[in-house]
């Protein structure tokens, strides 16, 4: 009770709350004056124990930190970090509804603490998500706290839970012992929370559970309504299986509008009249396609729908497999499957070990699928031309460059009216001249030959610097190039200085990549990985004009 003091060390001030798990005081270590809250737990609630030594085993910025347990008069006491600020019930109640950025931002948030509880091992699992368990603190982080209902996942068991939970926010499984909870018990929970927070209705109240966000407001993204559809569906195998799938798909919440998606689908068209053209070509001259050419051609177009519309990752890589294996001839299933693999900016070494057994997988019709494509070469051109640009700009590994030069060699060979517009070409051709240079400078490191005339390298960066925008390109390949640039600026004045590279001409390159950055800063990003490339081009100007600066200061 207020006024008593535990141990002698800590003064129990007032009641922050009370509720099924206890009741809460706030306290005030009495030599350090510093303010804790202290959990009231009868010793019959051993749950309410093990809560106690559960966090005593996390240590993560978004949960309370564990001071002490205590015993005095039969009762336990759990002093745990004091945190000032509001709960988002309060907020709830102050402000009603929230906007989806904001929303966002806190799911994220969240999704980073329950990953974090999830990949313990053995893996916590929280099961009480709710708007009164998540504390915003003063400086705007939230910490999620009352740990009343989690527990350490045991594999082997087969059930675990039997009323826990609060009901509305609990997942169905969390009711009538079916079945162990999981990430996915977690994953309903926030999909919950953020649905309260986004439409100001609460799942507990009638008419209890969830209808389209946007039913409730129109004006949210069709993206985010999406999302919290698969969060909250009853079958946990529906769901988001982790948050960090979760946290993958708020962050990309835009590009799963209907807008966006009608946008990409434009952007596609080229390669849909190549994969056309080239199915009537198949058919020889005057003949009809067979019935069982337009059954694989509707197979195909709905495995690559399949893959642009599915929610884990893992089947719409399944379903890019399917429509290769189908059309192994046709480069939209490629195009499809990297870009999947650049969702995150950067092409892994995990992701070139898929692609590698995609290529060399053996075909239906005999052969590897590789060799299947290069029968057909405008669609092997096409293909080759976005695998080279993955391998050059996004590989993670140290060969990126000269791993990209034999991709980008076939591209750079197209033959006018293929499926590559002349500025691909060209393009191609420039960066595949531009791996040639890394692979000299790598041998000029080993054995000190000097075979890269900086000139040239410098002619090359520039044109593709100066390669504009066509009808069917986006912003992403000319923020790549002008990435590109800089870096080469950045790592290299030196010698472009020693050769002789004109200092007007370097000057105004980075002019001419600053006022088209200026222009795209004004305008929104389609995904975030463009508002990553931005800030890198931003990034990659500055230390370049860094760079000249210093090289030319007494020019």
């Amino acid at each position: 009770m207020p006024g008593d003091i535990l141990y002698e060390i800590y003064r129990i001030l007032d009641v922050l709350g009370k509720g099924g798990s206890g009741t809460v005081y706030l306290a005030r270590h009495e030599r350090s004056g510093r303010l804790w809250a202290v959990k009231e737990i009868a010793k019959e609630e051993n749950h309410l124990i093990m809560e106690a030594e559960l966090l005593k085993k996390l240590r993560h910025p978004g949960l309370p930190a564990v001071g002490d347990i205590l015993e005095q008069n039969g009762m336990f006491y759990l002093v745990m970090d004091y945190i000032e600020g509001k709960s988002l019930k309060q907020l709830l109640e102050e402000e009603k509804v929230f906007g989806q950025e904001q929303v966002v931002k806190w799911g994220l948030e969240l999704c980073q603490v329950l990953d974090y509880l999830h990949t313990r091992e053995p893996s916590v699992i929280y099961r009480d998500m709710k708007p009164s368990n998540v504390m915003r603190r003063e400086d705007g982080s939230l910490v999620l706290v009352d740990f009343g209902t989690a527990r350490e996942r045991k594999e082997e068991a087969e059930g675990d839970t039997v009323w826990l939970g609060t009901r509305g926010y609990a997942a169905p499984e969390q009711y009538g012992g079916h079945g162990q909870t999981g990430p996915e018990t977690d994953v309903y929970g926030l999909g919950a929370v953020l649905y309260h927070l986004l439409t100001g209705r609460s799942p507990v109240d009638p008419p209890y559970g969830f209808v389209p966000v946007r039913t409730l407001r129109p004006e949210l993204s069709g993206g985010l309504e999406k999302i919290l559809a698969c969060c909250t569906r009853d079958n946990p195998e529906e769901r988001y299986h982790s948050c960090g799938e979760l946290a993958w798909a708020l962050k990309h919440y835009q590009e799963l509008d209907e807008t966006f998606i009608r946008q990409k689908k434009r952007r596609r068209r080229i390669f849909v009249t190549c994969a056309l053209a080239t199915a009537v070509s198949f058919a020889g001259s005057g003949i009809m396609i067979s019935l069982e050419r337009r059954a694989i051609a509707g197979t195909y177009q709905a495995q690559i729908a399949e893959a642009e519309g599915a929610v884990h990752r893992e089947d719409r890589l399944e379903a890019c497999r399917k429509a290769i294996r189908l059309e192994p001839g046709l480069s939209e299933g490629y195009h499809c499957l990297m870009e999947i693999f650049l969702e995150d900016g950067t092409f892994s070494a995990e992701e070139e070990l898929v692609l590698r057994e995609v290529l060399n997988e053996r075909s239906d019709g005999g052969g590897r699928i590789l060799d299947r494509l290069q029968r057909n070469e405008t669609e092997y051109q096409r293909a080759a031309y976005e695998i080279g640009q993955a391998y050059f700009y996004d590989y993670e590994g140290a060969d990126g460059k000269r791993a990209s030069a034999r991709w980008l060699l076939e591209a750079a060979q197209a033959k006018a009216g293929g499926c590559l517009s002349d500025r691909e070409v060209f393009r191609a051709g420039i960066l595949n001249r531009i791996a040639g240079y890394y692979d000299k400078l790598d041998i000029q490191k080993r054995n000190g030959d000097t075979e890269v005339s900086y000139e040239d390298y410098w002619e090359d960066l520039s044109a593709l610097g100066g390669v504009e925008i066509e009808e069917g390109d986006n912003r992403i390949t000319a923020l790549l190039a002008d990435r590109e640039l800089t870096a080469g600026l950045s790592l290299r004045m030196e010698q472009f200085k020693a050769a002789g590279v004109d200092v007007n001409s370097m000057r105004d390159a980075l002019v001419r990549v600053q006022e088209r950055l200026e222009v795209w800063e004004t305008e929104p990003d389609h995904s975030v990985y463009e508002s990553q490339l931005k800030q890198e081009v931003k990034e990659g100007i500055m230390t370049a004009k860094q760079a000249l600066d210093a090289a030319f200061s007494d020019s």
